[in-house]
């Protein structure tokens, strides 16, 4: 089903205008003539914008769950969900979304055309749930999926805040003083550079040769912000730059931690929804987070369609972590796959924040050693030659 806009006649000859759901155009001048109302020309309208945030998504997946599980009609909740969206935006896609289902549109569909707001995931997971006639318990279980993902990116962004704003005060206050604090301090000693202390002139040179580099400092910048900008969308290069990311000694590892950790939880959630594997290994792949993993990933999914098992694929990627492997072989031995990937993903929920925890733990103190052993250098080069002149003057 897909939104049209379009121009008519109406019974009365007035000219019309309006928007319509159909599966397409032919459909769409059916319906209408159904109506006594004539199409002229038609076309697929733009959408109106909007979306749900993330935290609208948690909450808009937990009550649709509730109402599911309660016999509510789709169409009431949704009806309800949109009355009580503070949003302008949030009702926009809520109301689309109960225009399609008034449409005859099943759930799964109206969403789809909501991909700014639900990920792939969800949507697959969705279509699955409707599949299965379990939409209700499947909600809950994508809850907990978002809120999972939600709180271990937050736990990522929250340790890497400090050290960020350390190292970028560090790099300002390291070029403020090699291009002009020194130089003026320099610049006022008699004796010329040569009479300088040795730590003065070893800054000043690094101070030299940072201001003649600089013009080519900025244009190798500017290429680099426009060569990123044109290959981060291809494949390829994506992949070279996450595998690089992911021999990063200490970073490396909870990256690598993280991407499995969203394969695991998604692979999880999409397998107890009942949905063919080959496609549980597809989206889940893409969900991972990184271009490398998620190539290894489909290479498994290829493997999957050719015969093989599950954690036979698995334990022929290099880059796949071998507890996957191990647990992915349990739950297929048991006939409990989605239940072992999912207390995986919760195992990967807990240790994931402790590795940054103790990478941070090491990290923090060897930036701070660092700061403290360049800015003293610094200021060591900036006051000796001050001192020098004061001794000079007694």
């Amino acid at each position: 089903m897909r939104t049209f806009e379009f121009v008519a006649v109406g019974p009365d000859g007035a000219t019309l205008r309006g928007r319509e759901a159909a599966a397409d155009e032919a459909g769409l001048d059916e319906l209408l003539d159904r109506r006594g109302i004539v199409l002229v020309r038609a076309h697929v309208a733009r959408e109106d914008g909007g979306h749900l945030s993330t935290a609208e998504l948690i909450a808009f997946t937990s009550q649709l769950a509730v109402t599911a599980e309660a016999g509510v009609p789709l169409l009431d909740a949704l009806d309800g969900f949109a009355r009580r969206s503070r949003r302008h935006e949030a009702r926009l896609v809520l109301e689309r979304i109960a225009q399609a289902l008034r449409a005859g549109a099943p759930l799964s569909e109206a969403m789809e055309r909501e991909s700014a707001t639900f990920p792939l995931v969800y949507r697959a997971s969705i279509r699955a749930g409707e599949a299965s006639g379990s939409l209700g318990a499947l909600l809950l279980r994508l809850v907990a999926h978002i809120e999972w993902q939600q709180e271990v990116r937050s736990t990522v962004r929250k340790a890497l805040v400090y050290p960020a704003f350390l190292g970028v005060a560090l790099l300002g206050l390291v070029v403020l003083m090699l291009t002009f604090l020194i130089p003026r301090v320099a610049s006022m000693y008699p004796d010329g550079r040569d009479g300088l202390p040795l730590p003065t002139r070893i800054v000043m040179s690094v101070s030299d040769h940072v201001r003649s580099a600089a013009p080519w400092v900025a244009v190798a910048l500017v290429a680099a912000v426009i060569a990123w900008f044109s290959l981060r969308k291809r494949a390829r290069f994506q992949v070279t730059v996450h595998r690089a990311l992911l021999r990063i000694p200490g970073i490396g590892v909870i990256l690598h931690q993280v991407a499995t950790a969203r394969f695991s939880g998604v692979a999880a959630t999409l397998q107890a929804a009942g949905c063919e594997i080959g496609q549980v290994i597809r989206i889940a792949a893409d969900g991972c987070g990184n271009a490398a993993l998620a190539a290894s990933f489909r290479r498994v999914g290829d493997s999957i369609l050719r015969g093989e098992t599950l954690s036979k694929g698995l334990e022929a990627e290099p880059l796949a972590d071998p507890l996957l492997v191990q647990v992915v072989a349990v739950g297929e031995s048991a006939g409990d796959l989605d239940g072992c990937l999912a207390r995986l993903a919760t195992w990967y929920d807990q240790d994931v924040p402790r590795r940054v925890r103790r990478f941070l733990g090491v990290f923090e103190p060897a930036l701070l050693l660092a700061s403290a052993v360049v800015v003293g250098f610094l200021l060591l080069a900036a006051l000796m030659p001050i001192f020098n002149l004061y001794d000079k003057l007694q």
